[in-house]
């Protein structure tokens, strides 16, 4: 299957957009995606910060056991979308809505994402991060809606870590 994705945003004042394709197979867990900045680049902040949103945003490619319902999966082909938000420890914080759709046989992901408050001397700011260390997001439903809450942690140079809390409502 296909993916397109396009992001508009904006972090402490400097709007970008990221564009991107890519192909997937749902029902195995696989994805691979090639990213671009097409506005706004280079890019004043850390990618690490939006990288998740593009990524882990596509939970339609998680390979579920055969006994659990796929609701990422069962959401098309009308669609899916998501509102995040973001809380790093050093004050940044970020909000990401996400709208997914099939296009034929391409899934279209196109984000808004907005952050502000990042110290200036921080590492997002600074671009001194180094990816995000593995982790996993509790699912829980809630009225009609799924709640997702994760704690992650961004590597940071210097062998220190950022943690940032994400907090997600799927619908």
């Amino acid at each position: 299957m296909k993916m397109t994705w396009l992001m508009e945003g904006c972090v402490n004042g400097h709007a970008f957009t990221i564009e991107g394709e890519g192909t997937g197979k749902p029902y195995e867990g696989k994805q691979t995606g090639t990213f671009r900045v097409t506005k706004g680049g280079p890019l004043p902040f850390a990618v690490d910060i939006v990288a998740p949103t593009l990524k882990y945003g596509f939970k339609c490619f998680m390979k579920y056991p055969a006994d659990i319902p796929d609701y990422f999966k069962q959401a098309f082909p009308e669609g899916l979308t998501y509102d995040r938000k973001l809380t790093f420890e050093d004050g940044g914080s970020a909000t990401a809505t996400v709208e997914m759709s099939l296009k034929g046989n391409t899934l279209v992901h196109k984000t808004n994402f907005q952050g502000g408050n990042f110290p200036i001397d921080g590492p997002v700011m600074q671009n001194k991060t180094l990816g995000w260390e593995p982790t996993s997001e509790k699912m829980t439903p809630c009225d009609g809606t799924i709640k997702g809450d994760t704690i992650m942690y961004l590597l940071v140079e210097g062998g220190k870590m950022l943690k940032c809390r994400y907090e997600n409502n799927y619908r």
